[in-house]
């Protein structure tokens, strides 16, 4: 009997605690303040800005913050900033305010030029009435400089893929691009792994916790996804985090294409396609969810425009940027995306689909150079019979298996008749390649 009662006991002990547990839980809960109320007293903490979506007229500049904020950046033609133009953050109408990310896209630059800019952030201390709503005091960034893009631009691209928040493995690349420092950086997919909060989105792209945080507030990048940076509850809605393509640069039925680009950095026109995700769109994990294939179709009308743009069509050198290959390495079990045949471990190692949708496109548009990313495993597949373009896949962020760890991929022109292409192996600290494309 003393040892059920003893067994009763610890029992109602443990369901107590565990009652009150729950009880001071949601007490905890309740309490939490609501962000978008204001700072309410919280310091403000600014993070270093990030350029995206570089162009030859405009530039997005994108920051994190840690409360409710407005923002603006001044923008200048010489480092004293005299006579800067203030450019405000969205459109027309009222402006947005954000607890975690600002984003301003300026406008009306000249291309190939030169720029000092530097965010000033103020937050709301109080709003939880818009009557009575408080500001506190602004927090002016440092200044920085950037250049626009365009045929005049220097022409030199560094490539980076499948960093997927390793930050060890990301320190790492920033370090590489702060020194090689080029006219931009094509952020070539998986960035992430799977997000399922804003927050998530804000520490990968905006504020990463590794040295060289800032080295994205003067390399401007153009974004490309991989097949992770389309998983996970919050995905869908990135581009508060990663600021899109200026919509005038194509129709409006094609503002989904939200982050292709085509643009002239220099003598190489950089063209930007998005594979997707890497299974069938009817793949069960989707749910129903995934509309990939049409996705890619209606990148194969874009491109082809692309090309027939003068700047474009003119370029010396023109070279793609996708995620994933457009074909498998020889030899190797030639698993597409497809899901005619798949993977044991289901995971697909090129696109047929973009394949056969672009590829004739790039033949005929004269395309030196493909660049993907997705295989975790540097490779290059130099030009074969009927493919007069080149293929190289950059590395992964594994720093403790042999081939699989991260890599830059450069591009420039050195003043021959050839596109330069290295391959950065960054744990070595060696090249992986180098050669003319």
């Amino acid at each position: 009997m003393e040892s059920i009662t003893r067994r009763g006991f610890l029992a109602a002990a443990t369901a107590a605690t565990a009652g009150a547990a729950i009880a001071d839980d949601t007490a905890a809960k309740e309490e939490v303040r609501d962000p978008f109320l204001g700072t309410q007293g919280e310091p403000l903490k600014v993070g270093a800005p990030c350029l995206q979506s570089p162009a030859e007229t405009t530039m997005g500049v994108s920051w994190a913050v840690s409360g409710l904020s407005k923002g603006v950046v001044e923008c200048a033609d010489n480092p004293a900033m005299i006579n800067a133009r203030v450019q405000k953050s969205g459109g027309y109408g009222l402006l947005p305010i954000d607890t975690s990310a600002l984003q301003v896209r300026l406008t009306g630059l000249k291309p190939a030029t030169r720029y000092w800019y530097r965010t000033v952030t103020t937050p709301f201390t109080d709003y939880s009435n818009i009557y009575d709503a408080k500001l506190g005091e602004p927090v002016v960034s440092k200044i920085y400089s950037f250049s626009t893009l365009g045929s005049g631009a220097r022409s030199h691209f560094c490539a980076i893929n499948d960093t997927h928040a390793r930050w060890k493995s990301y320190q790492l690349v920033a370090a590489k691009l702060k020194e090689l420092a080029p006219a931009a950086v094509i952020w070539n997919g998986d960035a992430t792994n799977t997000t399922q909060k804003k927050s998530t989105a804000v520490k990968i792209f905006l504020n990463p916790p590794i040295d060289d945080s800032d080295w994205a507030a003067e390399l401007p990048t153009m974004f490309e996804s991989g097949n992770h940076d389309f998983r996970g509850s919050w995905i869908s809605r990135k581009e508060e985090v990663v600021l899109p393509r200026d919509p005038a640069e194509r129709r409006s039925d094609q503002w989904d294409l939200k982050w292709n680009f085509a643009v002239r950095i220099g003598e190489i026109a950089a063209i930007g396609l998005d594979t997707g995700e890497d299974k069938p769109d009817g793949h069960p994990k989707w749910f129903g969810l995934a509309n990939f294939s049409p996705y890619r179709k209606a990148q194969a009308e874009w491109l082809a425009e692309q090309f027939k743009r003068p700047e474009i069509a003119a370029a010396k050198f023109k070279v793609v940027f996708c995620h994933i290959p457009l074909f498998a390495a020889p030899g190797s079990a030639a698993y597409p995306h497809d899901g005619a045949v798949i993977d044991p471990e289901d995971f697909a190692h090129w696109s047929r689909e973009c394949s056969e949708l672009w590829g004739q496109t790039l033949e005929n548009a004269g395309v030196r150079l493909v660049v993907c990313g997705h295989q975790h495993c540097y490779r290059f597949d130099p030009p074969s019979d009927g493919r007069n373009w080149a293929q190289v896949v950059g590395g992964g962020p594994d720093l403790n298996r042999k081939g699989r760890g991260p890599t830059v991929i450069e591009g420039f022109v050195d003043g021959s008749d050839k596109l330069r292409l290295r391959v950065h192996d960054l744990i070595s600290g060696g090249l992986l390649l180098d050669t003319a494309v």
